[in-house]
């Protein structure tokens, strides 16, 4: 695993801002929309209600908060596979539908669970209430605004609407955009984001949610048989840090291709050569907008070029302005994570700018936290302390795309997940998942003892006798949702989850 220390790379990093030149939208055909603009497409808002679809056993560690009617969409046994994965990995989870409610509101209510249950994050699904902010940047001679999720995870700084339009233009008022900081800043839990329904001109938005939830599923439970590389791949402007980019990713994976050579790095090169290579990571320092990576010398690389390119990589930091503004139809942060074949998750900008401190990120990942783990632990270093007017110029606009709690170092540290074909040791399959009424499991390997049917909350629902390396259960009496079989004891035993459908 890595061979480079976090205080290595912190030692290496130096001052953060020194120098390195903000990620930029350098298109002027390319300006992301205003909140304005987004307003004419968003749903009217309604008082907050919250209906629980799956509760979870005690407190949960992480809500999925759907969209109101979302999980009715959902293919057959794919929200309660995704359950049963993250409760085999010991994350408890709270499925719940949610209207259409002032940020403030859905902010609210996780503010409650966080101080009622301790939640440690939470994943919004579907259209859901944007939070926007407005901030002179400190870089450029000009405001922005755009979407800022970092708002519902820091649960107790101060978020104050004072002005109409930017503080420099002086007008006091409000306008529905948050551009006054003040407080306790540093984050309190994780906060992502799925959403689909604007990346319709890639496929079916329920397609690709249910093609999104398999895809995980087969990650967690398949690793790879290569070990894993990832790519690095710095444009002409960052090209004298490439170096220490690279190294902080290598706190995560032991092999890291680094292409920062100005001669190299070019629009063609990343669509042809490198884009669809066997990545598990891909990293690209690039200008852009949210629709495009601006290379230099070019061409620039377009949304509608990523699928057809068939890229391999799972997950993806975009240092590329704006390119995670998942408010933007097609926005390259949902067509990297959603709608390619492989995508799981992306971390990247609404706005100009983009992640630094690199290793605050990536070590932890390392050690096998989760990314939605990582990620707060990032925000944690930056924001820690306040946030100046360079780090809300840079990183206000921060938000994690796809499920938080996938361990990218899993399969490379042995943890969680299902056994790889061929490995060693007793399984354990059902005939039907999901399953109503009957079910056969069978068990491979030395296992003795009856099976054990449990419910989330470890109380048992249902027991058999094996015989002939297997048993029938009659489950048609239990209640809908995801239970965890176990076989056998001590050493020998094997586990599987069983979800009951609806």
């Amino acid at each position: 695993m890595p061979i480079l220390s976090l205080t290595l790379i912190l030692a290496l990093s130096g001052d953060l801002y020194d120098g390195v030149p903000l990620t930029v939208n350098r298109d002027p055909s390319q300006v992301p929309e205003s909140r304005a603009d987004w307003l004419l497409e968003a749903p009217a808002t309604e008082p907050l209600t919250v209906r629980t679809i799956l509760p979870a056993s005690g407190s949960p560690d992480v809500l999925l908060l759907f969209e109101d009617g979302l999980t009715d969409s959902l293919g057959d046994g794919l929200l309660e596979q995704w359950i049963a994965d993250m409760t085999l990995e010991g994350v408890s989870t709270e499925v719940l539908e949610v209207s259409y409610a002032e940020p403030t509101e859905i902010r609210g209510y996780l503010q409650g669970r966080y101080a009622e249950d301790g939640i440690e994050g939470a994943l919004l699904i579907g259209n859901l209430p944007v939070p926007w902010s407005a901030l002179d940047n400190a870089y450029l001679d000009e405001g922005e605004q755009f979407p800022s999720d970092y708002f519902y995870m820091d649960l107790d700084g101060l978020w104050d609407d004072l002005w109409i339009g930017y503080p420099s233009e002086g007008r006091p008022g409000t306008d529905g955009m948050y551009d006054t900081w003040r407080d306790e800043l540093d984050p309190e839990i994780y906060v992502a984001r799925i959403r689909v329904d604007n990346l319709q001109e890639t496929g079916d938005p329920i397609d690709l949610l249910d093609a999104y939830l398999q895809r995980n599923h087969d990650w967690r439970t398949l690793p790879p048989s290569e070990p894993p590389v990832a790519l690095c791949y710095v444009d002409d402007d960052w090209a004298a840090w490439g170096t220490s980019y690279r190294n902080a990713m290598l706190t995560l994976y032991d092999d890291v291709v680094l292409v920062d050579d100005p001669d190299s790095t070019n629009g063609t090169d990343y669509l042809y050569q490198r884009l669809p290579g066997d990545w598990e990571w891909i990293s690209p320092y690039v200008h852009s907008s949210p629709l495009i990576h601006q290379w230099s010398p070019g061409p620039s690389t377009h949304w509608f070029q990523i699928v057809p390119a068939e890229p391999q990589a799972r997950f993806y930091n975009l240092f590329a302005c704006s390119n995670a503004r998942f408010t933007t139809a097609s926005n390259m942060g949902g067509v990297y994570t959603f709608s390619t074949s492989t995508g799981l998750a992306s971390v990247g900008s609404t706005k100009s700018g983009s992640m630094l401190g690199f290793a605050q990120f990536y070590y932890p990942m390392g050690q096998g936290s989760s990314i939605g783990e990582a990620y707060m632990s990032w925000w944690d270093s930056i924001a820690g302390d306040g946030l100046t007017p360079y780090e809300l110029s840079w990183h206000l606009g921060m938000v994690l795309l796809g499920d938080p709690t996938l361990v990218p170092a899993m399969h490379m540290l042995g943890i969680g997940g299902g056994t790889s074909p061929g490995a060693a040791g007793p399984e354990l399959r059902p005939s039907m998942n999901p399953c109503s009424g009957t079910v056969s499991f069978t068990v491979t390997g030395d296992v003795a003892g009856p099976l054990f049917l449990y419910d989330l909350g470890g109380r048992l629902a249902a027991s058999a006798p094996l015989s002939g390396g297997g048993c029938t259960l009659d489950v048609s009496g239990l209640e809908p949702g995801v239970y965890l079989a176990r076989a056998g004891s001590g050493a020998r035993f094997a586990t599987a989850p069983l979800v009951v459908s609806r």
